[in-house]
């Protein structure tokens, strides 16, 4: 059996409903990893929310962080370490007409800080998770502190009827050639501007070049929209029960049983 390369997205996919890692599903991963298979997280997460569970996963493969915009082995020199960016004047930008376009709130992040002119995140605790909830943790946004370009943007808009015009603002000012600028989707208030061209398959297929792995031998698990290119372009592409919809639609396989069911895990054991 070839190496196989495993991209496991993170919420819903390998955590469970309560955002944790099950036994089995811990068993399973490091099982394919003992087996000489990179299994390698692949989420929209920022570091600092990922490492807990890289660690207690006990894994060795790289990690893949902002939807694809940021790749590193944790703590080890990598020479296919990458990381894309966006533009600082950005998030600058966002703060000085946020009152314009009902903005709220910005956070910029990138692999080791975060910085942000509020610390009073969405009211919905799916969202306000990925916002900076102490002063302990992150640095005030402004042009004395934020000295670097960062990995992403995240915006929290007053509600989801202004984020056309935060995109279209975004867009036209900096232009779809650099940024793109994604909405959380239902009726999340939340937006994220990520470097233009960049998403999880990126980090796919730079560890697909790294490890010297097929293309057939690449599998990628996930459920929702951010998902879509690394399901996309894996040739096993394989959605959870509980995915969204259009997900389902471009899969090549569905797992039988959701996240609250090991069904990574219960797809994994098939595999190996």
């Amino acid at each position: 059996m070839g190496r196989k390369l495993i991209g496991i997205d993170l919420d819903r996919t390998t955590l469970n409903d309560a955002g944790e890692v099950s036994e089995r599903t811990r068993q399973a991963i490091q099982k394919m990893q003992q087996a000489g298979h990179v299994v390698a997280i692949t989420t929209g997460r920022p570091v600092r929310l990922s490492m807990d569970i890289y660690q207690q996963l006990g894994l060795k493969s790289p990690m893949i962080n902002f939807n694809g915009a940021l790749g590193e082995i944790p703590n080890e020199l990598w020479d296919y370490a990458y990381s894309y960016q966006v533009d600082r004047e950005i998030a600058f930008d966002l703060i000085e007409n946020a009152a314009d376009m009902a903005i709220k709130s910005v956070v910029a992040e990138s692999r080791a800080d975060v910085w942000t002119n509020s610390h009073i995140g969405p009211t919905n605790p799916n969202e306000a998770f990925f916002f900076p909830q102490s002063t302990d943790t992150y640095h005030m946004l402004d042009r004395l502190n934020l000295k670097t370009n960062i990995n992403s943007i995240l915006i929290e808009a007053q509600n989801s009827t202004h984020q056309a015009m935060i995109q279209d603002y975004v867009t036209n000012r900096y232009g779809s050639d650099r940024v793109t600028v994604n909405t959380w989707g239902a009726d999340s208030p939340v937006l994220e501007i990520v470097p233009a061209g960049v998403a999880k398959d990126t980090g796919l297929q730079i560890m697909q070049r790294a490890f010297d792995i097929k293309k057939d031998d690449v599998y990628a698990f996930g459920d929702g929209m951010n998902d879509y290119e690394m399901i996309d372009y894996a040739t096993h592409g394989v959605v959870m029960k509980n995915g969204q919809p259009a997900l389902k639609a471009i899969a090549n396989d569905i797992t039988s049983y959701t996240n609250d069911e090991d069904g990574l895990a219960k797809y994994l054991e098939q595999i190996i």
